[in-house]
């Protein structure tokens, strides 16, 4: 008992590097960018009341201008905290309004984008760092940012949106005979209208595919508990990025699997990072850039440089101490040095003033586009007048700490000496805050997993003791799907597959052609429209199983008119073509399976004619005799 509580104790005193944390903000928010853009892009299907025609009650897409500039504010670590609060609030709201589009990743977001309010994924590689050094330094008193926080920001993100929920999804694949006869990855990568690469090379290979599906099944079971002890970090993430990477190539939910690849990167040692950043960096300067020591405003320039510098190109030295030594400088006297800034180059050349500042972008290797846009006629004479404008009088006259205007402000406090409660500073708090995280979203997810059917039937409680449980259960389950993203964790299960016996391909017809619509090709693979959100849309809502007049009508014309507003060809008469194939649904793995399935022959389905105010639907015999048995559940 006093080894585990020992070890725990651990978790939540150990700090370490903040590198890996700012990493991860930057990789995680360039991902949910992506995702949210592909909403943005699609909004007509997935939020409009009638695509290009009614919009709602709400424009949304006035609500996503905010949140892209949100979470670009995340990525650079700019105003930080405000973005993260913001970026949660709208992945609530657009998230939640996607009713009809609902998508597992999403509740994953949810998560994530509530812990970032609370971390600290901002103290290194940010420009909030760099405001805060700006702002505190001064001569002889350069500010340090405290590059170390605790290691529970690092592994509660995982165990919420990773370790929680394998654990909570094998409660269902244990129940589930797909998984639990070995099928759980072979059987949704071989049906093509799932899979969007043709992966036969792997897939005909029965032993590897079963021993793949068992796999998912133990590795899940023991991450929750495996990934605290630090020896197992790295044999976890290398096989869960591993996992995910062959999502990425076998279904169309490129977000999905790269957001999970990003909650794994907080497994990699933080210094592995300082490692590369050691690698990175320059054995030795391309740029000298000389200030002078004792002005307070080109010593918070230098902060500015140094900061973003990352590849140390640029060596800052002052004149006081450097100048003279520097051949390509003997010609210039000190007072000279100090009014104007002064730098040269590797081969010696001597930069001045605004040209200064040019050469110091283009060194910087990833800013050099910046350094060769200043240096353009035009905006270089732009560019020289804003730097005198800037400059002012020190052309003329030395700033120094007596006539410089700069304010001086004190240094904050770091965290263990800011107390906010009486006997409790930040740190403190914030120990005690992730404790209660932890015990929290054990006990929600816990509430989940209880009331599953394989819990049931094995613990067999009481009823009374679910009746009790079921209080807060039914109480509280809106509220934490909704807002803090814990639900059930249902991923390819036999129910997802039942009943899906035919699959569906649309054209278009115009001028006498047929031009394939970009949600499923000649072989039923989906491809253009159909990734993301639109294929789990698709998939699984629209022209999954048991398939039905009133279903397929209602949920493809929305499809069928993005397509039309997307072209530009909104309004006049369009017509659609439909094309139907049976799928066979496999007892067991079969060799070559997706190559069959894909090479099957497709009988006409019916048309669709699509007016400005009217849709009519002419299905052909053979569609209607798969509704009628689909309805009948043959």
């Amino acid at each position: 008992m006093k080894s585990i509580r020992a070890f725990f104790s651990g978790i939540f005193n150990r700090k370490v590097d903040a590198i890996g944390l700012s990493v991860f903000r930057m990789f995680y928010s360039l991902v949910l960018l992506c995702e949210i853009s592909q909403l943005y892009v699609f909004r007509h299907i997935i939020y409009d009341k009638e695509p290009f025609s009614y919009i709602g009650e709400i424009d949304v897409k006035f609500l996503f201008g905010f949140w892209f500039i949100a979470v670009i504010c995340l990525i650079l670590g700019l105003f930080t905290r405000w973005a993260a609060i913001i970026n949660y609030l709208f992945s609530v709201i657009i998230f939640s309004s996607a009713a009809k589009f609902e998508y597992h990743i999403f509740y994953a977001y949810v998560g994530m984008n509530l812990l970032m309010v609370f971390m600290p994924i901002s103290r290194v590689l940010s420009l909030d760092s760099l405001i805060r050094k700006i702002r505190y330094t001064s001569i002889g008193r350069p500010f340090r940012v405290d590059r170390t926080i605790l290691e529970i920001n690092y592994l509660m993100p995982v165990f919420i949106c990773i370790g929680l929920v394998y654990f909570d999804s094998i409660f269902l694949k244990f129940d589930n005979k797909l998984w639990t006869s070995g099928l759980g990855v072979w059987l949704p990568t071989s049906i093509p209208m799932i899979a969007w690469n043709d992966l036969s090379a792997v897939l005909d290979y029965g032993k590897t595919m079963i021993f793949l599906g068992y796999f998912v099944l133990v590795f899940e079971t023991v991450f929750v508990f495996l990934f605290w002890f630090k020896k197992w970090r790295i044999p976890l993430m290398v096989v869960g990025m591993g996992l995910h990477l062959g999502i990425l190539i076998s279904y169309p939910i490129p977000w999905f699997a790269l957001a999970f690849c990003c909650f794994y990167l907080l497994l990699i040692p933080p210094g592995f990072w300082r490692w590369v950043a050691d690698r990175l960096q320059s054995r030795k300067p391309s740029y000298y850039f000389y200030y002078d020591a004792e002005c307070p405003l080109c010593n918070k320039v230098i902060v500015a440089i140094r900061h973003v510098d990352i590849f140390k190109k640029v060596s800052c030295v002052t004149v006081q101490a450097h100048a003279q030594q520097e051949s390509a400088l003997q010609g210039y006297d000190e007072e000279t040095l100090l009014v104007n800034i002064h730098g040269v180059t590797a081969t010696g050349k001597v930069c001045v003033g605004f040209w200064a500042y040019v050469q110091l972008f283009k060194s910087m290797v990833y800013t050099w586009p910046v350094g060769f846009l200043l240096s353009v006629p035009g905006i270089s004479h732009l560019g020289k007048r804003i730097y005198n404008y800037i400059a002012g009088d020190r052309l003329t006259v030395r700033c120094t700490e007596e006539n410089c205007t700069l304010p001086v402000v004190n240094q904050p406090l770091d965290e263990t000496q800011d107390i906010m409660i009486k006997g409790w500073s930040k740190l403190n708090i914030t120990k005690a805050f992730w404790k209660f995280v932890l015990v929290f979203f054990i006990v929600a997810q816990g509430l989940f997993i209880f009331f599953k059917p394989l819990v049931q039937s094995t613990l067999n409680p009481p009823g009374f003791v679910n009746r009790i449980l079921a209080l807060p259960y039914d109480a509280s389950r809106d509220f934490l799907v909704d807002y803090l993203g814990i639900t059930h964790h249902s991923v390819f299960l036999d129910a997802h597959f039942a009943g899906y016996d035919h699959s569906i391909r649309i054209t278009y017809v115009r001028d006498g052609k047929e031009y394939e619509l970009p949600l499923y090709d000649k072989l039923g693979k989906p491809y253009g429209y159909n990734t993301g959100v639109i294929w789990r849309n698709m998939s699984f809502n629209v022209v999954s199983a048991r398939i039905s007049a009133a279903k397929l009508e209602k949920g493809i014309v929305p499809y069928l008119t993005f397509y039309l507003g997307d072209k530009g060809w909104i309004g006049s008469v369009h017509t659609f073509r439909f094309y139907v194939r049976q799928v066979n649904a496999p007892k067991g793995w079969e060799q070559g399976f997706f190559t069959k399935e894909a090479e099957k022959p497709w009988d006409y389905g019916g048309s669709c004619v699509l007016e400005e105010n009217s849709v009519r639907f002419d299905w052909s015999e053979k569609m209607q005799a798969i509704m009628r048995a689909d309805s009948l559940g043959k």
